[in-house]
């Protein structure tokens, strides 16, 4: 069987070493760019945070659509999958899970390391037109066939604007059901800024609100940027922000003594009469000039930053498009998977869990259904 693979992302990635390691069928992996696995290796800040554990299904916007995901592959079999490709994994006091070497170079060596003679992946290649004629799929203007096709090509997410706005083009014809794409997994910029702690990072337990309804809480380092706020708990929070189909009037509150509840700011400012040894010292600073609650440091949302600072995407082909195996309800072979399906979830290992987890379905439903 000839399987065509549309991107070399972590799906394509890890579908193709599976096919190679078992040797049965021809891959052909068609990669627009000159390198494959760029997500790979920005992934957990370099280190390449490959799942967690557990995997939770409510982190995801679908969890109903992850469960099923889940029933086939869960982390603990993501871990031995890792294992046998000849890297073991470690998870850290969080259950997140990172390649032994914390190094994300290492996770995309083992992928692409002995792919050869079943296996090839063409650089330089963008796939701009798909079609079927008589049961076979072919790519671009090419008379070469392929028994499946796997569109697993990413999202816009990292890309520049004027890039992002013309991303996976040949989806057209295809007339997918979507939700509109945003920008998931960024930082906020804010309305009125407070420039004064541009730099400051500090922890704090972040509270996401609209219109005083209670989206999202969770405490972790934030930062602050000239125009915004950012960090990994910001990041988790515009996940959830992404999710709404109205983004006004939504506020976040940063409580920055959340972890020393004994603490009564006002007690302590009436016998120290400032806050430092509580506060980072640009929140002291600030505090001096602009007296606030530091329980209760409140700042309205302006939006999110653009594509080139999002690390994954929210929107995408809709899940109804596809089957419990990947493959597309009305096109019969063509498989879909990872960042180019309506799914995304919060730091931690969620996303890159899931495009590897969606390359072992389509393998194992590929090969089931070749033994029919």
């Amino acid at each position: 069987m000839k399987i065509g693979i549309v991107g070399g992302g972590a799906t394509g990635l890890f579908l193709a070493k599976l096919l190679a390691m078992q040797g049965r069928h021809h891959a052909v992996v068609f990669e627009k760019s000159g390198k494959a696995g760029r997500k790979i290796k920005a992934s957990g800040g370099g280190r390449a945070n490959l799942f967690h554990l557990p995997v939770e299904a409510e982190q995801y916007n679908r969890p109903d659509f992850i469960t099923g995901i889940l029933q086939q592959v869960d982390a603990e079999k993501m871990r031995q999958l890792w294992l046998s490709f000849g890297m073991p994994t470690c998870c850290d006091e969080e259950g997140r899970g990172y390649p032994m070497t914390y190094f994300s170079q290492t996770v995309l060596d083992v992928l692409l390391q002995e792919l050869q003679p079943n296996v090839e992946i063409r650089y330089e290649c963008e796939a701009k037109e798909i079609r079927s004629e008589n049961g076979k799929w072919f790519i671009n203007n090419g008379t070469e066939q392929f028994d499946k096709v796997v569109l697993c090509s990413g999202s816009p997410a990292g890309l520049r604007l004027e890039r992002a706005e013309t991303y996976n083009t040949y989806l057209k014809p295809f007339k997918f059901a979507t939700q509109p794409l945003s920008p998931s997994l960024v930082g906020f910029r804010v309305q009125n800024p407070v420039r004064r702690l541009e730099g400051c990072r500090t922890k704090a337990e972040v509270s996401l609100y609209q219109r005083q309804r209670l989206l999202f809480r969770e405490a972790g380092e934030v930062i602050f940027k000239a125009d915004g706020i950012s960090g990994i708990v910001i990041l988790n929070a515009s996940s959830y922000y992404a999710r709404l189909s109205d983004r006004s009037d939504c506020m976040l509150s940063l409580d920055f003594l959340y972890a020393h509840p004994e603490i009564d700011p006002k007690r302590h400012l009436q016998e120290f009469h400032t806050f430092n040894g509580l506060l980072h010292p640009k929140l002291n600073e600030l505090f001096q000039r602009q007296p606030f609650d530091p329980k209760h440091f409140q700042l309205s949302i302006a939006g999110t930053y653009n594509w080139d600072e999002a690390q994954v995407c929210h929107g995408g082909i809709c899940c109804s498009e596809v089957g419990d195996n990947l493959e597309a309800h009305r096109f019969p072979g063509l498989y879909i998977g990872g960042e180019m399906l309506d799914i995304d979830g919060v730091c931690g290992g969620y996303n890159l869990f899931f495009a590897c987890a969606c390359g072992y379905v389509i393998y194992k439903h590929i090969n089931d259904s070749s033994e029919k």
